[in-house]
């Protein structure tokens, strides 16, 4: 699915959290309902709110001209993760997890006892290994070069740092980073090859 919203499913957007609002349910009510609507995870949905809703308040012209009205309401401000942080993370977890330290663990520490921050980096984890295959890849080979063992939560196998993958491993891994249309073109062509 394109990460690309349309005004018109901005405006929808917003008219859910008006009518959350109206009709006593919070914004996840909203959240959920536009999810089903686009096949957005409610979590990209609630990004995209929320990044809005602050380009909204600094220009609240631009609301009304597209006829968004905003909602006064108390909320608690959303916090996006810097690149650093999403970095920091990925590095932390998949480091311990070589260690033999669960991802619940690593993250807990990360946490520091907080469990609402927990479980956002939780689920900045798994989105980011769902979803950010090439960002994780490459944090993985920056871990390797620095002499550092590391998960690899593609293969499901710690990867020892200095370690050369064979040729198997290398071309099993660059398959592993293509998306489904790349994997078919990359199989045409190998057939192509080996015709």
């Amino acid at each position: 699915m394109e990460n690309h919203w349309t005004i018109e499913q901005t405006k929808s957007l917003f008219t859910l959290a008006r009518e959350a609002k109206d009709g006593g349910h919070g914004l996840a009510w909203a959240f959920a309902a536009m999810s089903e609507k686009t096949g957005r995870s409610v979590n990209s949905v609630r990004n995209y709110y929320y990044s809005q809703l602050k380009m909204f308040e600094l220009l609240p012209r631009l609301a009304d001209d597209l006829g968004i009205e905003i909602m006064e309401s108390p909320r608690e401000r959303f916090e996006l993760f810097r690149a650093e942080e999403i970095d920091a993370l990925i590095e932390r977890v998949l480091v311990g997890k070589a260690q033999g330290v669960s991802v619940r663990k690593v993250i807990a520490s990360m946490a520091n006892g907080d469990a609402k921050k927990a479980l956002r980096l939780q689920n900045k984890y798994r989105s980011m290994i769902l979803h950010h295959r090439e960002k994780v890849t490459e944090i993985m080979r920056r871990l390797g070069a620095n002499g550092q063992n590391y998960y690899n939560p593609y293969l499901k196998e710690t990867v020892a740092a200095g370690s050369e993958p064979d040729n198997y491993r290398k071309l099993n891994d660059y398959i592993a980073s293509l998306d489904e249309a790349e994997v078919g073109e990359f199989l045409h062509i190998m057939k192509k090859f080996f015709a």
